[in-house]
């Protein structure tokens, strides 16, 4: 949809033609369309070479499989342009604004993505925030100072581009190369990057700041959060929050639906029977937390890291606007890595390239979902390889501790499959695929400690953790009492292969026997 008049359209149809005379060398002249108004118009397969577009509204407008190389556009609106496919090496988009622009599968071979100005006082950084890029080719392309957060750089070649001072905050680097690529003041987060993409940085990056809120300014924002709630808005005010730390907070219960903790720390929180209902998490970090049994309908997960979270038995279907109208879950480019989704509920739910390498999906509820781009891929983990799959669903209550050749620990979590395990120090840790014998005992349970074989599945050196899967048990069982339910929860061992896991609802009846 178009809105320009019948005068402008032809006018610009007039210029087109011009342009296609002067790149096939028929006479004509340079296209010159600055500051012009094309936004939503169709320019698809054309040959745009060189043509000026500087300070244009081309919002919207269609420019798949077009040939645009060296063309002008400084200082342009290219906001939502879809450019799928097309030719942009050598262009001039300083200062350009590409928010959500769609550039997958384009060429951009020395682009010039520098601040600029096109009037004295203007903000020159380049915009290239959530745009998706997905494959393309960056090679060579000057980068410096630009805004490129949230954006979609999956399996794109940077190879020699310069990436000084670029913001890359929530960005999707996942199989990038970044091969002779120039890092200086690059803000991004270290964790979305492999152990080899680390490596290409050489030390050129910072992490991105992240301000660490006290406990006594996160409960005051809570509570008033909940008097806006209460009060439809009249009292208190909306928890509002951006690029802040909050580690390990609990809002286990609390009503924050409408809550915005867009790219914050929220790493180990524990929302338990929260309600978050329509709420902003979009860019944050939730590696670790607990959302188990709560309530996210149309919450917005965008680019949210959830590796390893809890989100057993949630509910994140979509939101009922009016008797028509749902406002569905977003997951768009989220990482839910080894993350725990037992009976989880996903109705509806956007997972555009969405990566659920290694999450337990047993029960999960995926209805309506599209999943044809959702991704299982391997983790890296410390450059050892992929990471194993757990295949159970994996607990804290009990404390469980193991006595093994590096003395007691207790263990971050563990599942009837394996553990993670805490390593302290002591004796040199195990390497991936090393075997170790121990002895389990769970807190305050009188059964006896059990002597198990224990294979090491990932190391974790920056959280001082190691996983293991089970590979022997002494004993036939090993009782272990959940806090979640009044029944015992028993593993089996299967002639060295795997466990299977059994309930028992009274000491004298197990329903396996």
């Amino acid at each position: 949809m178009t809105d320009q008049t019948a005068d402008e359209i032809a006018a610009i149809n007039n210029e087109l033609v011009l342009h296609g005379k002067w790149v096939r060398k028929l006479g004509g002249r340079r296209g010159d369309l600055s500051f012009r108004n094309l936004a939503g118009l169709a320019l698809k397969k054309l040959k745009l070479c060189g043509c000026k577009f500087t300070g244009a509204n081309l919002s919207h407008t269609n420019f798949t499989g077009s040939d645009l190389t060296g063309a002008d556009l400084f200082g342009s609106d290219l906001e939502g342009a879809d450019l799928t496919s097309a030719n942009l090496n050598g262009v001039d988009l300083r200062g350009a604004n590409l928010h959500q622009a769609i550039l997958s599968q384009c060429t951009l071979r020395g682009a010039d993505f520098r601040a600029g100005r096109t009037q004295p006082g203007e903000e020159g950084t380049t915009r290239l925030t959530e745009a998706k890029l997905d494959n393309a080719v960056l090679c060579e392309a000057n980068f410096t100072g630009c805004d490129m957060s949230g954006s979609d750089f999956a399996e794109a070649d940077f190879k020699g581009a310069d990436l000084s001072r670029a913001v890359l905050t929530g960005a999707d680097l996942k199989g990038a190369n970044f091969n002779d690529v120039k890092f200086g003041g690059t803000v991004l987060e270290l964790s979305r990057l492999s152990p080899t993409q680390l490596t290409a940085t050489k030390g050129g990056v910072i992490e991105a700041e992240h301000p660490e809120l006290s406990a006594q300014r996160v409960q005051a924002a809570v509570l008033s959060h909940v008097r806006w709630i209460k009060s439809s808005g009249r009292e208190g005010q909306r928890l509002d929050l951006e690029a802040v730390r909050i580690e390990g907070a609990v809002f286990a219960g609390e009503d924050l639906s409408g809550a915005r903790l867009r790219r914050c720390i929220l790493k180990g929180t524990d929302l338990t029977g929260t309600q978050m209902n329509m709420a902003d998490l979009s860019y944050s970090d939730l590696r670790g937390a607990v959302l188990e049994d709560g309530f996210f309908r149309g919450t917005n997960f965008r680019r949210a890291n959830l590796g390893g979270a809890r989100l057993a038995g949630a509910c994140f279907d979509p939101m009922a606007l009016d008797h028509e109208r749902k406002w569905p879950a977003n997951f768009d480019g989220a990482i839910l890595h080894d993350a725990d989704l037992t009976n989880a509920s996903f109705v509806g739910a956007v997972m555009l390239n969405a990566d659920v390498g290694g999450a337990i999906m047993q029960g999960t509820v995926l209805r309506g979902v599209d999943l044809g781009t959702v991704k299982r891929s391997a983790l890296e983990i410390g450059g050892h390889g992929p990471k194993e799959r757990r295949r159970a669903r994996r607990h804290t209550k009990p404390l469980v501790f193991v006595k093994s050749p590096n003395g007691v620990s207790k263990c971050h979590d563990w599942s009837f499959g394996g553990l993670c395990l805490h390593w302290d120090g002591g004796t040199a840790p195990p390497k991936r695929g090393d075997t170790i014998s121990a002895r389990l005992a769970a807190e305050g349970q009188a059964a006896p400690p059990v002597l198990v074989a224990l294979i090491a599945t990932a190391v974790q050196p920056q959280r001082g953790t190691i996983s293991f899967r089970f590979v022997t048990l002494e004993d036939d069982f090993l009782p272990i009492r959940l806090t979640q339910t009044p029944t015992t929860c028993w593993v089996r061992p299967i002639a060295g292969v795997e466990f299977s896991v059994g309930r028992r609802l009274s000491p004298a009846r197990d329903p396996q026997q």
